[in-house]
Formats: structure tokens, C-alpha cells, sequence
């Protein structure tokens, strides 16, 4: 599903324009940027990148007059691409921890701040893959996003080169349907409504 046909299903299920929800869809699909495969969900479409999704866009937008919570936009587009399911990051990487974990070897950090934000994922999932997100090129774009341009740059200097998504994902093996089925109740309703 595309960035456009989510923000149509957010004003069908919220109300308001779909210019008020493309910057939040166009945010949890930034991802296919980096990984143009449906692997890239792995990255944002969970809970943690519900709770990034909150971090930048705030707890709600108005839209045609009422408050809509980001938790549940960002909930929904979750829903309609992984068959109205709204996975954790330990959902989607129990089955592919080890095949991904050997891949990443964090350096000791002199900038904390940096540090911890690259540490976000491990510490709500537990599990030393869930660092491809931060831990990657990936990671530098959410780095800019949310701790600015040196921040970034630095992140940079310190990736080895192979920390990319494509690197980390090239293993990733798909376990259960809901990981790669849209939800085929918003592909219906799409369908007529072009």
C-alpha cells in the first residue's frame, strides 16, 4: 500500500483531508527507502515505531476539528499492511534474532545521548537484532530526525560499512503471513473507492 491510499483510509476511519496524515504515513514508510521490499516493515510498522511516530508528530493532530491520537493513525497503518495486526519488535524478530545479531557489533560510545538512542530498541525488545534499526543507515536518518545533523554525522563516522538495511535484511526470513498480507478489507474498500 502506498503513502497516499493510507492517509484515504485515515480519513475514512478519522475524518479530516488526507494532506493531514501524509507526513505521519509518509514517516512509518520511510523505511522502503532504505529496503524497497516488504521487509522494510520490520523497521516501523511495531510498537516502537508507534512510540517514534508519537515522539515526532506529538500525541495528536486536529483534523476537520477533533483531536486524533498518532498512536492510533499510526496503529491503523500498521493494521492495513500486516492483515489488522500490530506486531512488537520481538514479533517480528524472534524467528531471526541469531541470523541478524551476528551482524552487529556496537562500539564503545564517548557521546551518551547518541548511545542511548541507538540502545532504544534492545532495551524494549531485548533482542540484539532490533538494533538494525538505529544501528544502521537507516538509524542515521531516524538519528537526524530526532537528535539533529551532527548527531547524524556522527553516527555516520562510526558505522562500519556493511551496517547497512539491506545487509542486515538480506537473511531476514518472512515466519508468519501477517508479516507481508495487506489487509484485504482495506484493499477492498480502496479497490472501489479509486
Amino acid at each position: 500500500m502506498n503513502i497516499w491510499d493510507h492517509s484515504k483510509l485515515s480519513v475514512k476511519k478519522f475524518g479530516g483531508q488526507e494532506e493531514d496524515y501524509y507526513p505521519i504515513h509518509k514517516f512509518i514508510d520511510s523505511s522502503k527507502l532504505y529496503y524497497f521490499n516488504p521487509r522494510h516493515r520490520l523497521l516501523l510498522h511495531n510498537l516502537f515505531g508507534i512510540d517514534l511516530t508519537i515522539k515526532k508528530f506529538g500525541d495528536y493532530i486536529i483534523c476537520g476539528g477533533k483531536n486524533i491520537m498518532v498512536r492510533d493513525i499510526a496503529a491503523e497503518h500498521c493494521k492495513e499492511d500486516l492483515s489488522n495486526q500490530v506486531p512488537s519488535l520481538v514479533d517480528w524478530l524472534k524467528d531471526n534474532n541469531e541470523n541478524i545479531a551476528k551482524k552487529i557489533s556496537l562500539p564503545k560510545f564517548e557521546n551518551k545521548e547518541l548511545e542511548y538512542f541507538i540502545l532504544q530498541p534492545l532495551l524494549k525488545s531485548n533482542l540484539k537484532s532490533s538494533l538494525l534499526i538505529t544501528w544502521s543507515n537507516f538509524g542515521v536518518n531516524l538519528v537526524h530526525d530526532f537528535l539533529g545533523k551532527e548527531h547524524a554525522i556522527e553516527l555516520q563516522k562510526l558505522l562500519p560499512p556493511e551496517a547497512t538495511i539491506q545487509n542486515y535484511l538480506s537473511d531476514f526470513q518472512f515466519t508468519s503471513q501477517w508479516q507481508f498480507t495487506p489487509s484485504r478489507k482495506d484493499l477492498e474498500w480502496l479497490a472501489k473507492n479509486k
